[in-house]
């Protein structure tokens, strides 16, 4: 009999240990997570892989929240942006349209093609067609059409990207894959979108780049067990600075000087209207200086 009662004192005191423990784990896991959602980092999710029995439930939720937050402070941000794209451009349209159409008929006298000012009214007419053209481009971002869902290989879109040659020689395109399921359900056209935009900015971020043995690019799909399907754009290239990774999905912001800042505000409101999400990970998170991670939901396919 005592050696039952000290086999159960053992194994409680056991239990309790072990519980105390996973307690301090979720504890610290509750942490990091309220961390990376004060650095406005929603992408960190809790493991649920070898949990105790009713933890499963708690992370899970917990890991659900915070993809809502994420979702609903996108949301807002390129609702916002979307207004405020609308109403600069309408403007700016407004005031361009007149002088263009002034300095065409003024280009169309005689006595101005004639003149000293013609190559004056010339450079002002040249001028505002340019930002006409320049201020339309944003209008893509407003205008952008709905999407039209259906299924489709993601594997297969991948490798067409992979096999579009949009990679210059002296850089290496990597693609993975590690799917319990391959059909996605999107609209192929914007995904595929999404996808080139985003490898461009990985070709451009090797630009300056003068250390680097091998510049490598990496595409790895994965989905698995009834998880979204993510796809990580990674490469290791010259990392986006801390100062200004908050600000590159907002539309007219670019740290190139020919950039025109719409290309990530774009695929943020194209992932936004799939009902998906694309983030810029923390440097180094999975390995590699940069990597943005694009979200799609798995949605069953029927009959």
């Amino acid at each position: 009999m005592t050696y039952i009662i000290i086999l159960l004192i053992v194994l409680l005191v056991v239990i309790a240990v072990l519980y105390f423990r996973r307690q301090m784990q979720l504890r610290k896991a509750c942490r990091m997570m309220i961390d990376a959602i004060d650095n406005r980092d929603y992408t960190f999710r809790i493991s649920n892989k070898n949990v105790w029995f009713g933890d499963k439930a708690l992370i899970d939720t917990l890991n659900s929240l915070v993809k809502k937050i994420g979702d609903e402070r996108q949301d807002v941000e390129v609702q916002s942006w979307e207004k405020l794209t609308r109403i600069l451009t309408h403007e700016i349209m407004n005031g361009i349209a007149p002088i263009t159409s002034l300095s065409d008929v003024f280009m169309r006298r005689k006595d101005v093609k004639e003149s000293p000012i013609y190559d004056g009214i010339k450079a002002i007419h040249d001028t505002s067609i340019g930002l006409m053209d320049f201020v339309d481009s944003y209008r893509k971002f407003t205008s952008l059409q709905q999407p039209s869902p259906e299924y489709f290989s993601l594997r297969e879109l991948i490798d067409g990207v992979k096999n579009l040659n949009s990679v210059p020689p002296g850089i290496s395109l990597h693609v993975k894959y590690d799917l319990d399921d391959d059909m996605v359900y999107a609209d192929k056209n914007l995904f595929r979108q999404v996808v080139i935009n985003i490898v461009k900015n990985a070709v451009e971020s090797f630009k300056d780049v003068t250390h680097c043995n091998e510049r490598v690019i990496q595409i790895f799909a994965y989905q698995y067990q009834g998880t979204p399907f993510r796809v990580a754009i990674s490469n290791n290239g010259s990392p986006i600075p801390a100062d200004v990774r908050e600000d590159i999905f907002i539309p007219f912001f670019s740290t190139k000087k020919t950039g025109s800042g719409i290309g990530l505000a774009l695929c943020r409101q194209i992932m936004r209207l799939s009902g998906g999400s694309v983030n810029l990970l923390h440097a180094n998170a999975n390995g590699w200086p940069t990597t943005f991670l694009i979200e799609l939901p798995l949605v069953e396919r029927k009959g």
